[in-house]
């Protein structure tokens, strides 16, 4: 498996972009629905928002991409990959807290930015050289070692931030 541990690699995705205004839609219709899962609770909000798949159909072609770019930094089949999202959604003055996500079976964390209006919170990265800042863009992906400790800096902007976070881990045989 390539290391991945001192950097990141940023990837645009312009073809989700299209993609956004529906997926958002569905986050806003279902976040309170008893089709969302949350967890984190810290700072007085949940960080992860969890809905299905099926009930978010437009983000499949987001997932699709995702997995085809992990598959490629890792060197591995796109089929040999398994998957893991949530949304994260922020209003201003909002952080998320210094973590990791390196506590299962992960081998690749990303972020997907899917609305990202002005003074949004940056994406603070602690490599082994020194702390990378990521100036989130909307359509973009941030893909990282789940070992790296990484926060959000406040968000600023009364118009919410909105992400994915994803985990890579590999399939299991059946």
């Amino acid at each position: 498996m390539p290391d991945l541990s001192a950097s990141c690699h940023v990837v645009a995705c312009p073809h989700c972009l299209p993609y956004h205004p529906a997926i958002i839609q569905q986050l806003y219709a279902l976040k309170d629905s008893d089709q969302a899962r949350k967890s984190h609770y810290f700072a007085g909000r949940y960080e992860n928002i969890y809905l299905a798949p099926q009930v978010v159909p437009e983000i499949d072609v987001i997932l699709d991409s995702a997995v085809k770019q992990a598959a490629s930094l890792l060197a591995c089949k796109p089929s040999d990959l398994q998957l893991r999202f949530w949304f994260n959604l922020m209003q201003q003055n909002d952080v998320t807290l210094p973590h990791t996500h390196d506590v299962n079976d992960e081998v690749l964390s990303a972020t997907y930015y899917l609305q990202i209006p002005p003074q949004s919170g940056k994406l603070l990265l602690r490599l082994a050289d020194g702390v990378r800042e990521i100036v989130p863009s909307e359509g973009t992906f941030v893909f990282f070692d789940p070992e790296i400790e990484h926060e959000v800096t406040i968000h600023q902007h009364a118009k919410a931030r909105i992400s994915l976070g994803l985990n890579f881990g590999y399939s299991q045989p059946d």
